[in-house]
């Protein structure tokens, strides 16, 4: 079968540096290793370096079984702006001249990464009038998060300025033949936003990815990468941050705990890398502790091994209507690794670390729960427990055969 892929926002096949592969990329790998061609048609606009691999519509053929479309729209500097919502419409636009002119792309089946809205209706569209069934992968609950950062006066308002996006969203939704979520949460709040409970459209794929070891030769050059940048990971102990630099997390948090844990563990360090919007505010931010480090984006090597030699990584995500229901990749890839990682959010995250003790949940307020945290730092036998905890829990919910095997079986058999 021809699969094709429509995903914006992930790395790809072409992007240069050595990125951990995304829900795009593993899946048409997969299909690829089962026997399927692929093609992907994305945005050209690199969405986590914010450039723009190309400014024109452009094809790569990478082999005679994956090829990828480039989709050319204006580009945006931050995750949340006018001139982001401005570059999807331009993208839409662009999907649909692109659509309209290869009238012999005729794939088999159609897998669309949601969000954005108005390209996931365009290409709902598109594959209903072609009678081509469709799956769409829901990892955002967009348009619901819009209104969110509204005050309770505004909301209505907002709400009636956002609406045409609620109805391209309710179409593309009760449209697709199946619907793929990350999470049971993300699952019911789909159903709930289009009304329906039919049990048999929808299907939970976690954002697992690939695991994969690392060399001896790869081990020593992180190491020397860590102590360029005066890490000693192999003899520090440390918390670690691997992410976006982005109003998603609540980073006053960790400057707040920061101040609380170094009176009693001056040794701890904290390391925070990425990139995004914050980066350099927080390296200002941060500037007068010499426990806290501000690094810039690390290539997939460096993040494994870094995370590896964690006493736990870090996950304050803003609590909100989407991060509740959320099992993000990151938390995923601490668990892959055998590491407890520490999270203020309610929902989804906290209810995993109840029932499998592979984390600590921290209140806002942190006083019933720090405990543990510090807990976790003096004592070997307690970090052995949850690091254990962490590596079952992962073979059990996040097993990346079981899951993308499951995805695939689905997709194929619409």
């Amino acid at each position: 079968m021809e699969i094709c892929i429509f995903q914006t926002g992930e790395p790809l096949h072409i992007d240069e540096g050595n990125y951990r592969p995304m829900r795009c990329m593993l899946l048409a790998d997969k299909l690829i290793e089962k026997g399927h061609k692929v093609t992907i048609i994305s945005s050209a606009f690199f969405h986590q370096r914010k450039i723009h691999r190309s400014k024109h519509f452009k094809l790569f053929k990478i082999n005679k079984n994956l090829r990828i479309y480039l989709i050319p729209s204006t580009g945006y500097k931050k995750h949340i702006s006018l001139s982001r919502i401005f570059d999807h419409i331009i993208l839409s636009f662009n999907l649909y001249l692109f659509l309209k002119k290869y009238k012999n792309f005729n794939p088999d089946r159609v897998f669309v990464g949601y969000p954005p809205i108005i390209t996931s209706f365009v290409i709902t569209r598109w594959s209903i009038i072609k009678k081509i069934p469709l799956m769409i992968d829901i990892k955002d609950k967009w348009p619901e998060t819009f209104i969110e950062p509204f005050p309770q006066l505004l909301k209505p308002l907002a709400k009636l300025l956002f609406k045409p996006y609620f109805m391209l969203a309710r179409y593309a939704f009760k449209k697709a033949n199946k619907i793929s979520t990350i999470s049971e949460g993300f699952s019911s709040w789909t159903k709930d936003f289009i009304q329906d409970k039919k049990s048999d459209k929808y299907y939970v794929y976690p954002l697992t990815r690939k695991t994969f070891l690392l060399s001896e030769d790869e081990i020593f050059k992180s190491i020397k990468f860590w102590e360029n940048k005066n890490i000693n990971i192999l003899n520090d102990q440390y918390l670690c941050f691997i992410g976006s630099y982005s109003r998603s997390f609540n980073f006053e948090f960790i400057y707040d705990l920061s101040r609380e844990l170094f009176l009693k563990f001056p040794y701890l360090k904290i390391i925070l890398c990425g990139s995004g919007d914050k980066y350099k505010s927080l390296i200002k931010k941060f500037s007068s502790n010499k426990n806290i480090f501000v690094f810039g984006e690390i290539d997939k090597y460096n993040a494994k091994f870094l995370i590896k030699n964690a006493l736990a990584t870090l996950a304050p995500y803003n609590r909100n209507i989407n991060f509740n229901d959320h099992i993000p990749n990151k938390i995923i890839e601490s668990l892959e690794n055998g590491i407890p990682f520490i999270t203020t959010l309610e929902g989804t995250l906290k209810n995993i670390i109840k029932e499998y003790n592979n984390g600590i949940f921290l209140s806002e307020d942190k006083k019933s729960d720090i405990k543990f945290l510090e807990k976790l730092i003096k004592e070997k036998n307690y970090r052995i427990n949850l690091s254990n905890n962490a590596t079952k829990s992962y073979k059990k919910l996040f097993d990346f055969n079981s899951v993308y095997n499951s995805l695939i079986d689905n997709l194929i058999s619409m």
